[in-house]
């Protein structure tokens, strides 16, 4: 399934969607993409040296006492369990690199809701921080969507915004 229609790459990567509240981890080069990012945050680890890569699509900031819920959901529980899957895949947090996209505020709320795309910017940010794994590049913020697709193989990460641009991360 191609992720940006006929304009994009056409490689023979395989390729994996990565729903909300879900994450993925690639150690063969697959091809790892999200959408609809709003105050959602993508979080992308990639460790060159190993070549594994993982893309979680977090929808909430932490999981605080949250029981049974799925890891990719939360920033703090997405990124531990995307470090500990790439380490058993023969990745090491010290050779990890992270990029971040999303994080909008594309509603107006008020009350428990607002502000919750920068509340997952800085969750996700504390997470990898507490990890001691840097942010290479970010796109965050600001009150459009976003798309994101990571090529598991080098760990390039291509940005589609809700207006059709693109950037590479």
């Amino acid at each position: 399934m191609r992720t940006y229609g006929a304009d994009s790459d056409q490689s023979d990567r395989a390729s994996v969607e990565v729903g909300i509240a879900e994450y993925a981890v690639t150690d063969d080069g697959e091809e790892l993409s999200t959408f609809g990012l709003g105050s959602c945050v993508a979080v992308v680890l990639y460790d060159d040296d190993a070549g594994v890569a993982g893309l979680a699509h977090v929808m909430l900031p932490t999981a605080g006492g949250s029981d049974g819920e799925s890891p990719g959901k939360f920033a703090d529980t997405a990124v531990a369990a995307m470090v500990r899957e790439m380490e058993e895949r023969g990745a090491d947090a010290d050779d990890m690199e992270a990029k971040l996209a999303g994080g909008s505020e594309m509603f107006e709320f008020t009350g428990i809701a607002q502000g919750v795309g920068q509340r997952n910017v800085e969750a996700a940010r504390e997470a990898l921080q507490a990890k001691g794994i840097p942010i290479e590049a970010e796109d965050v913020g600001g009150e459009h969507g976003r798309s994101v697709r990571l090529n598991g193989e080098i760990g390039a990460v291509e940005l589609k915004t809700a207006d059709n641009e693109r950037e590479e991360l």
